[in-house]
């Protein structure tokens, strides 16, 4: 048995859908969050368990059959509607196969097809009476591995839904230089020391602007940064300081943790040079939710910058090493 299941949450800034309750007003809406599932055997049955720890919430799972490999912000408009399981209010869990799941466009059973993943997203009946509420996602095939993945990334994710390592395998090793993207869509920086990412965005110029290493992540650091996604802006945002992520946590829903993306330092150590941090405030303006930062190592562009009046000086981010 090959088992796999992560803890997560519905909350207020997850995309909203029309709720399936025929009893709903037309305009009720549930929050939703998508999975990526993708299983290693062909043939296998999957078990899809959806529990909920809370009489409030009224758990309701819907799967979707996608092209194997498929990712990104659309993923689910690639994919035909496969199969449904509600627990009509009577119990705490959704499962497929059940008494109450409904298949479509294929086999009235679930099973994993040649070239194929799956698509599940999670959802409420109902309209929820309050955000958050906590589930659990849990999928079984008989044989071989699966895994549950960022819809966005692709990337796979651990038991609390967050990208794994930020989806480099290990980031952490060896000295890295940080490449520095404009995202022309998002109006805002993406920085990694990923391959794979850096070519996503090599090959989409009609969208991303590399604007070279910004600095060196260093392998000997003695802090991780960790890496956010607004999903309100489109954004990211990076840190390695406890009070930052604790606080985003606790205060900051819209923030996606994307794991811990390369090595800092938190003093300023023999040979390390100041990452700084500004805030965009033009795009809070434009919504308090969108909350967008810049990071540069380099004094040229923190003089720049501090002399816009739409961005607000936050002093040192962290500390890495200079650019070769």
């Amino acid at each position: 048995m090959a088992s796999i299941q992560l803890t997560n949450r519905l909350t207020a800034t997850d995309p909203p859908f029309i709720t399936p309750n025929p009893f709903d007003s037309p305009d009720a809406t549930t929050p939703a969050k998508d999975y990526i599932l993708e299983v290693e055997l062909v043939n296998q049955p999957i078990t899809i368990d959806l529990f909920n720890n809370s009489t409030s919430y009224d758990p309701y799972v819907e799967v979707y059959q996608i092209p194997k490999g498929n990712k990104g912000a659309n993923v689910a408009s690639t994919g035909v509607f496969r199969a449904v399981a509600n627990d009509g209010g009577s119990g705490l869990n959704s499962k497929i196969p059940s008494f109450d799941a409904n298949y479509s466009n294929g086999p009235s059973s679930l099973t994993s097809l040649p070239g194929v993943d799956y698509l599940i997203r999670v959802l409420s009946n109902s309209a929820l009476p309050t955000t958050p509420q906590t589930f659990t996602l849990q999928v079984s095939t008989p044989s071989g591995n699966v895994a549950l993945k960022d819809p966005v990334t692709g990337a796979p994710l651990d038991t609390q839904g967050n990208i794994i390592g930020g989806g480099f395998g290990d980031p952490l090793t060896g000295n890295l230089p940080v490449r520095r993207f404009f995202d022309k869509q998002a109006g805002s920086h993406f920085y990694t020391t990923d391959p794979s990412e850096k070519n996503d965005r090599l090959n989409n110029p009609a969208r991303y602007q590399s604007e070279g290493d910004d600095f060196i992540a260093p392998a000997n650091g003695n802090a991780k940064v960790q890496r956010f996604f607004n999903t309100a802006s489109g954004t990211y945002f990076y840190t390695n300081k406890p009070t930052d992520i604790q606080f985003i946590r606790d205060n900051l829903p819209q923030f996606r943790a994307e794991g811990e993306v390369f090595n800092s330092y938190n003093t300023a150590v023999s040979g390390a040079i100041p990452v700084y941090r500004f805030t965009n405030l033009a795009r809070e303006r434009e919504n308090p939710r969108n909350i967008t930062h810049f990071f540069t190592a380099s004094q040229a562009d923190r003089r720049l910058v501090q002399g816009r009046s739409d961005f607000r000086d936050e002093g040192v981010a962290f500390y890495a090493l200079p650019p070769a």
